[in-house]
């Protein structure tokens, strides 16, 4: 079955209410969170990777407990490189601007 007629994909059909006027998918346009900070969110919610790091215990905060582990094994698991400088130089750039003036560390 084609799944778009008149250029209009099936879910949307569904989707248009009964005046037929059509409507965009709702949550088809919103800004979610970038990819880079949901990556990193499941990996520390993750609690199979609690030993190489995890939330602090403020849970406002990651540790990252094994430097090493976490660049050879995790990484490579969810971004195209297995380098923790340059994982820790994008996270820092997601806290610039922010009044906390801190930066991420390793623990």
């Amino acid at each position: 079955m084609d799944p778009v007629a008149g250029g209009i994909v099936k879910e949307e059909l569904l989707e248009q209410p009964q005046d037929g006027a059509p409507r965009p998918m709702e949550g088809l346009h919103e800004a979610g969170p970038p990819p880079f900070l949901t990556k990193t969110y499941d990996l520390v919610e993750d609690p199979s990777t609690d030993q190489v790091l995890s939330w602090s215990r403020a849970g406002n905060s990651f540790v990252v407990w094994d430097p090493h582990v976490f660049a050879e094994v995790l990484l490579p698991r969810l971004f195209k490189h297995s380098n923790f400088s340059s994982f820790v130089r994008q996270l820092n750039t997601y806290l610039d601007g922010q009044d906390t003036g801190r930066r991420f560390q390793k623990g």
